[in-house]
This record gives C-alpha cells, sequence and structure tokens, in this order.
C-alpha cells in the first residue's frame, strides 16, 4: 500500500463533546479564517473569516485580501449585532481561544 492510501484510512478519535450551554443569541460566537485559497476571487480575496452565531448557528462570511483585515471586520461585526439585534457580542471563541470583545 502506498502513504496516501494508508492515510486515507485513518480515522480520527471525535472532537470531546462541549459543556458549553448558550441561552441568548451572541453569548457565544465562533471565528475562524480560512487559509489562503489558490484563487483569488474577482475581488483580490484569497482569505475567508467565518463567523457561527452558537445559538442562532447563524453564519456570516467575509472576503479578505490580507489577514490583518479580519480584526476591523470582526469590530464590524460587533457594532452591526448591537445596531441590528439590540445584543453584544458576549464571548468570542477562536481555534479554543475565548476572549471578550469588551476586554482592553
Amino acid at each position: 500500500m502506498c502513504g496516501v492510501c494508508l492515510r486515507a484510512k485513518q480515522t480520527r478519535l471525535s472532537f470531546p463533546t462541549s459543556d458549553d450551554i448558550v441561552l441568548n443569541k451572541f453569548d457565544l460566537t465562533h471565528c475562524d479564517i480560512w487559509r489562503a485559497y489558490r484563487v483569488k476571487t474577482f475581488y483580490g480575496a484569497h482569505y475567508f473569516l467565518s463567523i457561527v452565531n452558537d445559538a442562532s448557528k447563524g453564519v456570516w462570511v467575509h472576503l479578505m485580501k490580507d489577514k490583518n483585515e479580519a480584526s476591523q471586520l470582526v469590530k464590524n461585526f460587533c457594532h452591526m449585532v448591537q445596531t441590528q439585534f439590540g445584543a453584544k457580542v458576549k464571548i468570542i471563541r477562536s481555534d479554543n481561544v475565548v476572549n471578550s470583545p469588551h476586554d482592553p
């Protein structure tokens, strides 16, 4: 058997079950930057920022030319949530790092 065949038949352990209980929308929000895609969009974007609301499972996807745009997009998202939904994003989780957008 070749190396690719062996890797294709490997199994992974399942992710541990989360104990997080989210009662309200935007109490817990997940963010992830997708790595550079090999084909640019018409806009010239290589990266994607996905934002997922844990309670509603609502998804927002933003195209980015550079990863440096992510912080401003997250700030804009938090502002949009406040103005359109009258709520605040309480916790942002990214790569298992938990942050509050209100911390300095």
